[in-house]
């Protein structure tokens, strides 16, 4: 849960910070508690890091 302010142009790559809504992730058992995210977008897939049990990843989103 956050918000971000995003390009209205997807055909670009782009990065963008998502900021927590602490509110509503402080009691979420598996939400992030970072007070911010870092998003990329580009050849129609959006990107972003998770870190569990002290290991990192990057999350890939695409369309099929």
């Amino acid at each position: 849960m956050g918000t971000a302010t995003l390009p209205t142009d997807a055909s670009q790559t782009f990065t963008w910070d998502s900021t927590r809504d602490k509110a509503k992730t402080d009691n979420a058992l598996l939400a992030s508690h970072d007070d911010t995210k870092t998003f990329s977008y580009g050849d129609d897939e959006i990107s972003y890091e998770v870190t569990a049990l002290g290991t990192t990843t990057t999350v890939r989103l695409g369309r099929e």
